[in-house]
C-alpha cells in the first residue's frame, strides 16, 4: 500500500400544469390502444436469440431490439474497468465525464444525469456528494456483476421515471443448487501504476436456499499520461456483501442482502478530493413464478442505501476545506406479469423517499409514487407491439434555512408513455423496430439544488422547470452465417431542457467554477451501429461507430456536452484455449462546443482534437476451473485528452481551460478460479 493510500485509509472522520408535448404522449398511448383492439388473433412468436463479440460491440437479442446485453463476466476488456463508468465506456454510444482515474459520470449520446436510469440489482444507489463526485457508477464494481442490460431512449416505463436517455440495469444471475451445493470464485489482477485488485465470491446452498458472500478491493496510486508527466487519479475502493436466499420451490425466493463499502479518489479534475465514499445497502427480493393459469410473475423488492461521503483538499493538497455530506435513499417496487395466448402484460407501482444531509443538517427530501403497464401483443408474422404509459407524483422540499427558497415545496404529476412496433421479417434473418417515446423528467438533486441559482438569478428550486422529451427510436439487426450487424438511430425533440452557464473565479487553491441552471429548447438526433464478420473458422472482425448530435435551438448553438463521432475496429483469434483481440479507437475532433455552457458537473471550455489509441488483450483458458488474462491499454503510449474531461484544477498546475490528460500505456495481467 502506497503512503497516499495509507494516508487516506487511516484520516480521521469530520464531524401539475398542462404541458405543451403532453397531449402528443397521451396520443401515442391511445394510439397503440386502438391498434390493439383492432388485431387479429395470432400464435405466439418463435424467438430467436443472436449475439455477438461484445468486447467491441454488442448487438441486441432479435427478440428483444431495442435491448443491448452484455456478458461481463466473459468480456476480458471489463476486467481493467475501474467502475461501471469505465465498463460502459466499452458500449457504442456511452461516455463519461472525467475527474481523474475513476468515478467518470456516464452519458449516453450525449445526455447525462438522471436522463439515464442505473440500477444494481433492480434500484438506485444515488450519491451524496452535490458535485457529483460519488455518481451512481462510482459505487458499481462491473465484476461483481453477470451482465449489463441497456434499452436505449424512453422506450420502456418499468424501472422509473425520467429515462430519456437510457435504462442502465446491472443484474447478477439467480442462484441455481439445484445440481450442486457450492460454487467459488476467486480473482486477482496486477497492473501498471501499482493496481493492485482482488476478489472472491462464493455460496453454499441446496434446493431449499443458500447464503452468498462476496468481497473485492481496487487500488491504484497516481497514473501518468503519453507525456510521462504526473496526474492526481490514486484510488482505492472496496465493497462486501452477504445474501441469504430462501427457495422453498422452484418457483419462488426470497431473498435478504446486505451490502458495504468505501474508498477515496484524487481527482485532477477538481478543487477538492473524495476521502470517504461509505455506502451501505439493505435490499429485500421477492419472486413468484407460475402463479395461475395467466397470472405469470409476481415480484416485489425493498431497497435502503446510505452514502456518507467526505471532500476535502487536506489530505492530498495543502489546503484547509473539508465537506460532508449524506444521502439516505429508501425505495420499493412490486410488479406482476400477466400473459394471455397473444399478449403480456406487467403492472405496478414503485415510491422513493430521498433526504440529503450537509454537515448533518437535512437540506434537501424528496417522495415519488409511481405506477406503471407495459403491454406486448404479438401479432402475425411473429411481429410485436410493444407500449406503455407511466404516471408518477413528486413532492421536493428545500430543508435548508438559508437560501431563498428555503421551506418551499414543489410538487408535480409527469407522464411517460411510449409504443414500439417490433418485426421479424421472413425474407431475411432481421428484426426491426421503430418506436415512438415521451417521457417527462422531474429536475433532479443536482438541478435544483438548495442555493443553485438560474442563469437569470432566480432559485433554480423553484424556477427550473422539468424536462419534456418526445423521441423517435428506430434500428435493425441482421444475422446470417458469418456476418451480423446492426444499426439504431433516434430523433427528438426536448423542451426545457435543463441546461448549466458556468463562470469562473480565481481563487488562492484554484479556479473556482460556479454554475447556473436553466431550460432551453432542443432538439436531438444520432445513430450507433455495428458489425461482426466470422472471417474464417478462427478469426473474426467487427466495427462500430456512434455519433451524437445535439442544438440549443434558444441560442441557436450546438449542446454542450455532446461527446465526439467515435469509431472502434476490432481483430479477434480464437483457437482452442487462447482468444486474443486488438481493438482500434479513432475518435474525431469536437468542433461542435457551446463555451462555458454544459451539465451539472462539466461544461465545454474549447473545441478538443481527435485521437486514435489501440488495446491488445489475451485470454488462456488452462482448464475449466483456471483463466489466465492480460492485456495492454493505449499499446502506442499516445497523450491524448477526451473530449468530456474536467479541466485539470489550476491548483495542480494546468493552465484554465486545459483538460488533463488521459493514462499513458497501461499494462495488466490477471487470473480467475472458479469452482
Amino acid at each position: 500500500m502506497s503512503k497516499k493510500t495509507y494516508g487516506a485509509v487511516s484520516r480521521s472522520k469530520p464531524q401539475s400544469s398542462n404541458y405543451l408535448l403532453t397531449p402528443v404522449a397521451v396520443s401515442v398511448v391511445l394510439f397503440s390502444q386502438a391498434l390493439y383492439s383492432s388485431v387479429a388473433q395470432a400464435d405466439n412468436a418463435d424467438t430467436r436469440v443472436y449475439k455477438t463479440n461484445a468486447i467491441v460491440i454488442s448487438a441486441p437479442a432479435l427478440d428483444e431490439p431495442n435491448r443491448t446485453n452484455i456478458n461481463l463476466s466473459e468480456t476480458a476488456a471489463i476486467d481493467s474497468a475501474t467502475d461501471g463508468a469505465a465498463a460502459l465506456k466499452q458500449i457504442p454510444g456511452f461516455s463519461a465525464v472525467g475527474n481523474g482515474g475513476v468515478n467518470g459520470d456516464p452519458t449516453f449520446r450525449g445526455m447525462f444525469g438522471s436522463r439515464l436510469v442505473i440500477l444494481t440489482d433492480g434500484a438506485q444507489m444515488l450519491g451524496a456528494c452535490p458535485n457529483r463526485m460519488d455518481n451512481p457508477t462510482s459505487y458499481i464494481n462491473p465484476t461483481a456483476y453477470d451482465e449489463v442490460e441497456i434499452i436505449k431512449g424512453p422506450q420502456t416505463v418499468l424501472w422509473g421515471p425520467g429515462n430519456s436517455a437510457a435504462t442502465v440495469r446491472f443484474e447478477r444471475k439467480d442462484e441455481d443448487f439445484s445440481e450442486k451445493s457450492s460454487r467459488f470464485e476467486a480473482s486477482a489482477m496486477v497492473g501498471s501504476n501499482n493496481r493492485f485488485d482482488r476478489s472472491i465470491e462464493g455460496a453454499v446452498g441446496n434446493s431449499k436456499g443458500y447464503v452468498r458472500l462476496e468481497a473485492n478491493k481496487g487500488e491504484s496510486d497516481d497514473y501518468e499520461d503519453g507525456n510521462g508527466d504526473n496526474v492526481e487519479s490514486s484510488w482505492e475502493k472496496w465493497n462486501t456483501s452477504v445474501a441469504f436466499g430462501l427457495t422453498p420451490d422452484e418457483d419462488t425466493l426470497l431473498e435478504l442482502e446486505l451490502g458495504r463499502g468505501d474508498g477515496f479518489a484524487e481527482y485532477a479534475g477538481r478543487m477538492m478530493d473524495g476521502t470517504q465514499f461509505l455506502r451501505e445497502t439493505v435490499a429485500l427480493r421477492f419472486e413468484k413464478d407460475n402463479i395461475s393459469e395467466n397470472w405469470s410473475k409476481i415480484e416485489a423488492q425493498l431497497n435502503y442505501g446510505y452514502a456518507d461521503h467526505i471532500m476535502d483538499n487536506t489530505t492530498f493538497r495543502d489546503g484547509s476545506m473539508v465537506s460532508q455530506v449524506d444521502r439516505r435513499t429508501t425505495s420499493g417496487r412490486i410488479a406482476s406479469t400477466w400473459d394471455w395466448d397473444v399478449k403480456s402484460l406487467v403492472t405496478g407501482v414503485d415510491l422513493r423517499q430521498e433526504t440529503h444531509r450537509n454537515k448533518g443538517i437535512e437540506d434537501y427530501s424528496l417522495k415519488q409514487a409511481g405506477i406503471f403497464s407495459e403491454l406486448t401483443f404479438f401479432l402475425e408474422n411473429d411481429d410485436r407491439i410493444v407500449s406503455g404509459l407511466r404516471l408518477d407524483r413528486y413532492s421536493v422540499t428545500d430543508e435548508s434555512t438559508i437560501n431563498r427558497s428555503s421551506g418551499d415545496t414543489r410538487t408535480g404529476t409527469l407522464i411517460s408513455g411510449f409504443t414500439r412496433l417490433e418485426k421479424d421479417f421472413s425474407t431475411m434473418p432481421a428484426t426491426s423496430y421503430v418506436g415512438l417515446g415521451y417521457t417527462e423528467r422531474f429536475p433532479d438533486y443536482w438541478e435544483m439544488k438548495p442555493g443553485l441559482s438560474t442563469i437569470d438569478s432566480g432559485t433554480a428550486f423553484n424556477d427550473v422547470d422539468h424536462e419534456k422529451t418526445l423521441q423517435l427510436d428506430v434500428g435493425l439487426n441482421y444475422k446470417r452465417d458469418d456476418l451480423s450487424w446492426w444499426v439504431s438511430g433516434y430523433a427528438g425533440i426536448v423542451k426545457d431542457y435543463i441546461i448549466f452557464g458556468y463562470t469562473s473565479t480565481k481563487m488562492m487553491m484554484g479556479t473556482k467554477i460556479t454554475g447556473r441552471a436553466s431550460n432551453r429548447d432542443a432538439h436531438i438526433a444520432g445513430t450507433e451501429t455495428g458489425a461482426r464478420y466470422q472471417v474464417t473458422e478462427n478469426v473474426s472482425t467487427n466495427a462500430s461507430i456512434a455519433y451524437a448530435w445535439g442544438r440549443d435551438l434558444d441560442n441557436n448553438a450546438p449542446l454542450p456536452q455532446i461527446s465526439p463521432f467515435e469509431a472502434k475496429l476490432g481483430l479477434t483469434h480464437e483457437k482452442e484455449a487462447w482468444t486474443s483481440n486488438v481493438v482500434l479507437r479513432m475518435v474525431a475532433a469536437q468542433n461542435r462546443v457551446s463555451e462555458n455552457m454544459g451539465n451539472a458537473v462539466g461544461y465545454d471550455f474549447g473545441e478538443s482534437a481527435g485521437f486514435t489509441t489501440m488495446d491488445i488483450n489475451t485470454e488462456f483458458r488452462l482448464s475449466e476451473q483456471i483463466k489466465l488474462r492480460a492485456g495492454v491499454d493505449n499499446v502506442t503510449d499516445k497523450a491524448y485528452a477526451e473530449h468530456l474531461n474536467k479541466a485539470g484544477n489550476t491548483g495542480l498546475g494546468y493552465a484554465a481551460g486545459e483538460a488533463f490528460n488521459q493514462a499513458g500505456r497501461i499494462i495488466w495481467a490477471g487470473v480467475n478460479v472458479k469452482f
